[in-house]
């Protein structure tokens, strides 16, 4: 397997959670997840803004926007912040009170001590760390791609912290073998996997010319290639991510920690309610996401018949239908 399409993959899938943001709450009050006494009040003791809190030794940035019932995002360890993540979740914000955060090394977190502070567990550990300082018992957590994999590693090692999870564009399992097949059913995002190896291999090149670098891939190359309508995922990630941050370090050490995995022995012990979303023309096959939804015993699954590896920007309301609805069905018990 080409380094290229390593990188590819990297981006795509191995770690952390969705929508990110900035941090110091402000005088949380205890709270259960889906707090909120209506679906358009504040969530009780949450304002909405960005904020800057130090948990156990790190600050962390986080924001808080939206009114109705909690959902916590699992941020991607691969080296993107919040702004990237708040542009796929922005739709939810009008029925829920959403809450992101960025990761260590990223955007207004503190800076990176050690390497593992750009691992999935550091993401996971920041997530509960924020969950207790919001003074939310159970949270409702949603992730997208990469996130959405640790969000399957969050459910099964702290299944007391989550009332539901919403795994977005993910799969339980990928092998050598898989991604040489996503490689054939999507060549130019196979092709652009492979000149980003070769760029990022050059001689001389610093970090920060590798972010730069990485950052056209996921905009302009690797990315728009993964909507449905390509050209219409170009325009649409170049609008929604303009104001979003990369980063090259993080990207690097998500390869090397999970390039390949297999998760299917976890699934059944997940015991959140569980929503598994999937795309029609996503590279992760939409059969795959299934069969990962019927490992978990308490999932529902669906399919987005015209979106890629987007659903958020590709079918923003029906996005928004889906989620919602998982999310009050919960509520009243379903």
């Amino acid at each position: 397997m080409s380094r290229g399409r390593s990188w590819a993959w990297t981006a795509l899938a191995p770690a952390a959670v969705l929508v990110l943001a900035a941090a110091m709450a402000c005088a949380p009050g205890p709270q259960g997840v889906g707090g909120g006494s209506s679906e358009t009040d504040p969530a009780p003791g949450l304002e909405n803004g960005s904020f800057v809190v130090e948990l156990e030794g790190v600050p962390i940035h986080y924001e808080v926007h939206g009114a109705g019932p909690v959902l916590m995002t699992v941020p991607n360890s691969w080296g993107l912040t919040l702004e990237g993540l708040r542009a796929l979740y922005r739709p939810l914000e009008g029925r829920l009170t959403m809450v992101y955060f960025d990761p260590r090394g990223m955007g207004g977190s503190g800076a990176v001590q050690k390497d593992a502070d750009m691992s999935l567990a550091a993401v996971r550990a920041d997530f509960d760390a924020l969950r207790r300082h919001l003074g939310l018992e159970r949270v409702n957590a949603i992730g997208w791609s990469n996130g959405a994999t640790n969000l399957i590693f969050l459910a099964y090692e702290r299944p007391e912290i989550l009332e539901s999870a919403i795994f977005l564009h993910t799969v339980a399992r990928v092998s050598a073998e898989d991604l040489a097949g996503f490689a054939e059913r999507f060549p130019e995002w196979a092709a652009a996997s492979e000149r980003l190896g070769a760029e990022l291999g050059a001689e001389g090149i610093s970090d920060e010319e590798k972010t730069l670098v990485f950052r056209r891939y996921s905009l302009e190359d690797a990315y728009p290639n993964l909507f449905a309508d390509p050209v219409a995922g170009r325009e649409v990630l170049a609008r929604e991510w303009a104001e979003a941050k990369f980063s090259f370090r993080h990207g690097f050490y998500s390869q090397q920690e999970l390039s390949f995995y297999d998760l299917t022995d976890r699934l059944p012990q997940i015991t959140a309610r569980s929503l598994v979303l999937a795309g029609a023309h996503d590279l992760l096959p939409a059969a795959r996401a299934e069969e990962m939804s019927v490992a978990i015993p308490r999932a529902r699954f669906r399919v987005f018949e015209h979106s890629g590896h987007f659903a958020p920007l590709e079918e923003p309301a029906a996005f928004q239908a889906a989620v919602v609805e998982f999310l009050q069905a919960g509520a009243a018990g379903e």
